[in-house]
């Protein structure tokens, strides 16, 4: 008995004695340090760009299309978000040597801002102007997280040091569209000229939060006896659902604003016209007047992607 109790022991802490061999014994008494990051992240939220690539369809069949063979042009290449430059505060405790424990946090904003315009004209006898602007087209995105870690290094020199590591945490993000438009006709007739005006702006936001996972790989270097800085890389995993938010709508010469809250999802939309058809997939958290079965799926926001950073960091 004494025996087998004696086994089922070491079974149970032999691997604890391995990690505790490869760690031990502690160097120094700078078990804490704080870590400053900046750098790139890579990534691609469909869902979220589906806005600008659903707007350019809309105008593909609506405008373009309309005007084939009419001298002009229409700049239609509105924006997608596919990088941000987070930055980061990290607190770490040397456990043993080699093993210690991080609680951070890391944020980003990115937004952008287009001009998008064109027009055709034709000329037969008189001049007949069709001209569509969007100042601006905005899209924009913001997310934090915060993350709890475990890392291991490896001494590769006698200041260099490599390590691996995984962190978990919540993350929230919120992103927000505006789509501000006009669409200007005009006939250049000596007898019966006429301008028409039309136009519009189009807004929404949404908000959601989550769980995220990150797998990093640094290489750090001492610079003194607790001053430093490190590259790093990591792979993110994030992604949000069950996002909501509001939209609003104005038009020209309607007074007033329409305005709604409600769950982002993707919607189906069939466009037949004499030169053109097409099924057009649009993000919206607007759901008056459509049915159920136009709803062909939830609105996710994937932050998920690449990150490499630069930063430095003290011990102490």
């Amino acid at each position: 008995m004494r025996t087998n109790a004696m086994r089922r022991l070491l079974s149970a802490v032999g691997p604890l004695l391995v990690v505790l061999s490869l760690s031990l014994p502690l160097r120094g008494t700078d078990r804490f340090q704080v870590e400053v990051q900046g750098g790139i992240f890579l990534l691609n939220p469909a869902d979220l760009n589906l806005l600008s690539r659903a707007e350019e369809r809309y105008n593909e069949i609506y405008f373009i299309q309309r005007h084939l063979g009419w001298p002009g042009y229409f700049l239609n290449d509105f924006p997608e978000i596919r990088n941000a430059a987070p930055f980061g505060l990290r607190l770490r405790y040397r456990l043993l040597d080699a093993l210690s424990l991080s609680a951070g946090v890391e944020g980003f904003r990115r937004s952008l801002d287009h001009s998008v315009s064109g027009g055709f004209s034709w000329s037969a006898g008189n001049v007949l102007t069709e001209r569509k602007e969007y100042d601006p087209f905005h899209l924009g995105l913001e997310g934090w997280a915060a993350t709890a870690g475990v890392h291991y290094r490896f001494r590769v020199g006698e200041n260099t040091e490599l390590e691996a590591g995984v962190a978990a945490g919540w993350a929230r993000a919120r992103f927000d569209f505006r789509s501000s438009w006009t669409y200007n006709v005009t006939l250049d007739d000596v007898y019966f000229p006429f301008t028409s005006t039309d136009g519009g702006t189009l807004e929404g936001d949404g908000t959601g939060s989550g769980f995220t996972g990150q797998v990093l790989l640094r290489l750090s270097r001492l610079l003194g006896r607790r001053l430093g800085f490190f590259i790093e890389s990591s792979f993110s995993y994030c992604r949000l659902s069950s996002i909501t938010g509001s939209g609003r709508e104005t038009r020209l010469n309607i007074p007033g604003e329409t305005t709604w809250e409600g769950e982002w999802g993707i919607k189906s939309e069939e466009i037949v016209m004499p030169h053109m058809s097409d099924t057009i997939l649009v993000p919206t958290n607007y759901w008056g007047g459509w049915t159920a079965g136009q709803r062909v799926r939830d609105f996710v926001l994937d932050l998920s992607g690449l990150r490499f950073g630069l930063g430095v960091f003290v011990r102490f």
